[in-house]
């Protein structure tokens, strides 16, 4: 009785009526609204009930009006998946612009899947042919498409399991995944007439495990360790006073590739700090920074012992009446070894109560100061 069209205008206009009551329920004293939604409402089931009466201006394969190359269309996955793509829409709408913007990305793909197939199958009588150029079109996008979310699952899952095991037990299970996965790829690769269905089942199985392990390690949290350090900020904040820290100076790096932007070099030798702006050959006891620009310091151990530069920028308040000291830091270095710190300062030294300054903790007597124009 009812036609593809005026399923989707009767549909709309029912939704509008819901819309319509609730729109009466929760908002007082708007009943030019009310009349707009009502307005719709009727001129959608009016369209409604004009495709019924022309049937969707088609006729039905087996008609006496149908062409000779008419055939049934075969159903579709892709308006199911369109109305999930609106759903994760509205959700996004109240939670986050990322979810909306997935939604849109599933609706979008979703109408040029229902296109496509909807005029490749109407293309010719030969369902093959229609299948084949489909495929022409739309496999270079899917497929690409399909491997990278396929391998960002895989990414995320194994990435849950590892944040919820021990190390030890991480090392492990990543290399029986990687055993079973070079099994299977031999097995496919030494017997290539094994059924499909096999080889899909086999794949299906191992990704359904892998997503399976991803979820269980999400649902159970990260291991006790990984969740004091994130309690007390072993890694988000940086420690810059004489004594060696325990996190920030983990595996410190004592060389420094990455040389481009360099604004000066700081170097500690003999207990004395000296301070060298690029292409001036003279020893300078004042750094001039550009404000608001990322700029680069490279610091010089050439004394002995292990020792960390620290750029002092100023005071700021974190509670009423309560002020902080902003500092910026390398990691602690020994002897012959470099590091490079990186600014970005934004409130001219003029602005602030004591000068800029760039020290070596442990060190007194020895500062380099640092001017912001």
């Amino acid at each position: 009785m009812f036609t593809p069209g005026s399923k989707f205008f009767f549909g709309f206009t029912g939704f509008a009526y819901a819309v319509l009551v609730i729109y009466i329920a929760l908002v007082d004293n708007a009943i030019g609204g009310a009349v707009a939604i009502f307005a719709l409402a009727v001129a959608v089931g009016l369209l409604g009930g004009l495709t019924i009466f022309n049937r969707d201006g088609e006729v039905n394969v087996g008609d006496q009006d149908a062409p000779a190359n008419a055939t049934l269309l075969t159903a579709s996955m892709w308006p199911l998946f369109a109305m999930v793509g609106v759903v994760v829409m509205a959700v996004g709408l109240i939670t986050h612009p990322i979810v909306f913007l997935l939604g849109l990305i599933v609706l979008a793909a979703s109408f040029v899947e229902w296109v496509i197939q909807g005029w490749s199958e109407a293309a010719s009588s030969d369902a093959s042919f229609n299948a084949s150029i489909r495929g022409r079109l739309l496999h270079p996008l899917e497929f690409p498409v399909l491997a990278t979310v396929g391998l960002g699952v895989v990414i995320v899952s194994f990435s849950r399991v590892m944040l919820a095991t021990s190390r030890d037990f991480g090392a492990i299970t990543f290399i029986i995944v990687g055993v079973l996965v070079l099994v299977a790829g031999t097995m496919f690769a030494l017997r290539p007439n094994l059924k499909k269905t096999l080889v899909v089942g086999i794949c299906a199985v191992g990704a359904i495990g892998i997503v399976a392990g991803g979820i269980a390690g999400a649902s159970s949290g990260n291991r006790a360790e990984l969740v004091d350090a994130k309690k007390e900020h072993h890694f988000s904040h940086k420690e810059c006073g004489e004594e060696k820290s325990k996190y920030f100076d983990k595996h410190a790096e004592g060389t420094v590739s990455l040389r481009s932007n360099t604004l000066a070099v700081v170097e500690l030798k003999d207990g004395q700090l000296t301070a060298r702006e690029i292409g001036i050959a003279a020893l300078t006891e004042t750094v001039t920074l550009a404000r608001s620009n990322t700029v680069s310091i490279i610091f010089r151990n050439k004394d002995a012992g292990e020792h960390r530069l620290t750029a002092f920028l100023g005071t700021k308040a974190v509670a009423e009446g309560v002020m902080e000291e902003v500092l910026d830091c390398t990691q602690m270095i020994g002897k012959d070894q470099e590091q490079v710190m990186f600014l970005t300062i934004s409130k001219p030294s003029i602005a602030a109560e004591k000068p800029y300054t760039l020290t070596v903790p442990g060190i007194e007597g020895q500062s380099i100061e640092i001017y912001v124009p």
